[in-house]
């Protein structure tokens, strides 16, 4: 038995130091990409880039630099890909929603998006301000919180201090409420890939997913469109004004 578990703590050894070696090697490669970015070499600062994405990690930063670089480089497509993957993984990323505005400023496709209600509105502006991982952590700290006020509201001898315990927990469990639904929303949209950028040139959206069917419109390279399903190699896509229409799968890249 105690061989099995010497054997058992030497293999999560192994792991545990493979996993810092490959922590390590991220480091030192995003370090060399962002000076590499920054003495304007930026093909080796994109190959850089994409090695640490290959070893398995990803990141806001990572990403929001990876589109800079495409950017520098006038490849838009890829740059507001790397952009909105930035978003995906941190909405409240300023810094990439901005790029991003300006990226999609050099594309041909200008699509005006359906209006949104002001309730709508209101949810995802609020939803963006944190990242699912600091809305998890707020849940956390609120419910802590609205137990202390529980407690409070429960054992303590003074009326006023009875009212600011039950009043106090009453906001406590509206924040922890919130926080709950937009980290669950952050966390199921981050792991679906139901967007995609246009990386075609141009390409026609079809009424059905054949090459025979009725030309609807046509998209450039640079435009976001949502993936509402699939059907083989094509799939049903929606832009923004709320048109639908089918393209072949390799036109696109999902995120």
């Amino acid at each position: 038995m105690k061989r099995y578990t010497l054997l058992i703590l030497m293999v999560l050894s192994l792991v545990s130091a493979k996993n810092a070696f490959a922590q390590d090697d991220a480091e030192v490669w995003f370090n060399q990409a962002n000076a590499a970015y920054n003495s304007a070499a930026y093909d080796t600062a994109l190959m850089l880039y994409n090695r640490i994405v290959d070893a398995g990690h990803e990141s806001s930063t990572l990403y929001f630099n990876m589109g800079d670089t495409y950017y520098k480089m006038r490849e838009y497509p890829m740059a507001i890909f790397c952009y909105e993957k930035a978003l995906k993984l941190d909405p409240s990323n300023e810094d990439a929603r901005v790029n991003l505005e300006i990226a999609n400023a050099a594309i041909v496709d200008k699509i005006d998006a359906v209006p949104q209600s002001f309730i709508a509105r209101g949810w995802n502006n609020l939803k963006v301000c944190f990242s699912g991982d600091h809305w998890a952590v707020l849940s956390i700290v609120t419910f802590a919180l609205l137990l202390l006020c529980l407690f409070l509201f429960l054992r303590a001898s003074k009326t006023g201090l009875r009212k600011l315990g039950f009043f106090a927990g009453l906001l406590m469990l509206a924040v922890f409420v919130l926080s709950v639904l937009f980290a669950a929303q952050l966390k199921r949209e981050s792991l679906r890939e139901d967007h995609a950028i246009i990386m075609t040139p141009t390409v026609t959206v079809k009424s059905s997913p054949n090459d025979a069917s009725v030309d609807l419109f046509v998209l450039h390279e640079g435009s976001k469109v949502a993936i509402l399903e699939e059907a083989g190699e094509w799939n049903k896509i929606r832009i923004a004004n709320g048109s639908v229409g089918w393209l072949p799968e390799q036109t696109m890249r999902a995120f």
